[in-house]
């Protein structure tokens, strides 16, 4: 496994990396290199994927492929704000410490950047949080078996490691609201470290010495699939293969104007619309949720947490429905607020959306795209479905959260099945001439 410092926050110029870099405000800005500065060398990059999700998918069970992508990222979160409280080095926000204790993952969200990818996760991590981070990794594998029985592949890469072989990594972020900031990351790194852990994972494997601790408060689960505003749901999942940066930039570019072009601009295909969206009751979709928090535990735990978060969902409707407003906020508005706070769009150098539009749209989409694999300069992969998944990170009820989109019945991970085809017939027309030249 890779050999790490982990010195303290007072001892890490770069600690407040991720805070202070500027953040842009439109997406279109996160496809330009100018949004971008390199992550710091002594940085690393965690990954965790779910293995065989697509043998979940076809099993019905993608929503709790999404939720151990999710529990993933909110158990990091959170194990990295308890090492910024007990060292108390890291600024703080204009919030006081006490309003900050009080919420889950307050100042690390600042400091921590990562990309939901439907079956798993991926960070950038200082060299101060990465024994915390890892420890979470590793109780979030734990309870992918014990809960899910699922396996969650966990790892992790030195950014100097990427570097020295060639691959670079980016990063830039955009504001979605007062409180929510969206990492992106340009550059091949990110890719190959999920490439190099899948090779060799004993390599990259994070310690037995580690401990296995993870604290998931803040994810939640409790929405019903939301049906397509059109006629269905596409997650689409585009990777350049040009060979330099400004190429690949330029590419997604022009992706996302012919994307624009076809389905129209976000409001027009955003796969959520508040109408559509409702709080579950459902025993199998209030279940995922209920066997994270309740593994380990009692029978009785579990039935008793499964009737709280009913009666929370009850409350929760009668709240949105009657706009009653407390503490100054009009719960009328929360759903038109997690669809500002939500993640249909994103980049780690590779472009992720899931959209509404109907058959037509994605053919026409589709025939582009296919004209451009032809010419070798993208892969790409769809899936559709007639809903969207949502898996939410609540930090303060009200006005602090952010939300997972994904396709139902696969989404993200059934468009990376499609676009790993590619990428191997690919490899296989490459090698295949360069072993039928002539010498």
């Amino acid at each position: 496994m890779p050999e790490h410092d982990t010195k303290s926050t007072a001892e890490t110029p770069n600690t407040v990396f991720y805070r202070d870099l500027p953040a842009v405000t439109d997406f279109s800005l996160l496809l330009n290199l100018d949004a971008y500065q390199p992550v710091p060398d002594n940085w690393y990059v965690l990954v965790a994927d779910v293995v065989n999700s697509t043998g979940a998918i076809l099993n019905n069970r993608y929503q709790d492929v999404n939720t151990l992508g999710a529990s993933c990222i909110i158990a990091v979160l959170n194990a990295c704000e308890q090492v910024i409280s007990a060292t108390c080095q890291a600024p703080q926000s204009s919030a006081t410490a006490g309003d900050m204790a009080a919420v889950p993952a307050a100042q690390s969200r600042e400091h921590i950047p990562y990309v939901f990818g439907g079956d798993g996760a991926s960070f950038c991590i200082p060299p101060c949080y990465l024994d915390a981070a890892l420890a979470a990794l590793k109780g979030t594998q734990k309870v992918s078996t014990e809960a899910y029985n699922l396996e969650l592949r966990t790892g992790f890469v030195a950014v100097s490691d990427l570097r020295a072989a060639g691959h670079e990594l980016l990063i830039s972020k955009m504001q979605v609201s007062q409180h929510a900031f969206q990492a992106a990351f340009a550059g091949s790194g990110m890719t190959e470290a999920e490439i190099w852990l899948k090779k060799d994972p004993e390599k990259y494997a994070i310690a037995d010495s580690i401990p296995a601790e993870a604290d998931f408060s803040g994810l939640q689960c409790r929405w019903d699939r939301i049906p397509s505003p059109r006629e269905e749901t596409v997650s689409l999942l585009v990777e350049s293969q040009c060979e330099t940066l400004d190429q690949q930039s330029q590419l997604y570019q022009d992706t996302l104007s012919k994307i624009i072009e076809i389905y129209g601009d976000r409001d027009q295909h955003h796969p959520l619309q508040a109408n559509r969206m409702q709080i579950t009751f459902s025993n199998e979709k209030l279940r995922t949720e209920t066997l994270l928090y309740s593994a380990g535990k009692s029978r009785l735990y579990k039935l008793g947490y499964a009737l709280k978060i009913r009666f929370i969902a009850i409350m929760a409707r009668i709240m949105m429905a009657s706009n009653i407003v407390i503490k100054g906020y009009n719960w009328g508005g929360y759903k038109e607020d997690m669809i500002r706070h939500s993640d249909h769009r994103k980049f780690d150098n590779m472009l992720r959306m899931v959209m509404a539009g109907t058959p037509q749209q994605r053919e026409q989409l589709e025939n582009w795209l296919k004209e451009r694999q032809s010419a070798g300069v993208l892969h790409y992969g769809i899936s559709t479905s007639e809903a969207a998944l949502l898996t939410c990170l609540v930090f303060q009820h009200g006005t602090d959260h952010f939300h997972f989109v994904d396709g139902a019945d696969g989404g993200y991970a059934l468009a990376a099945t499609h676009l790993k085809r590619q990428r191997k017939t690919s490899h296989d027309i490459k090698t295949t001439a360069i072993h039928d030249a002539p010498i």
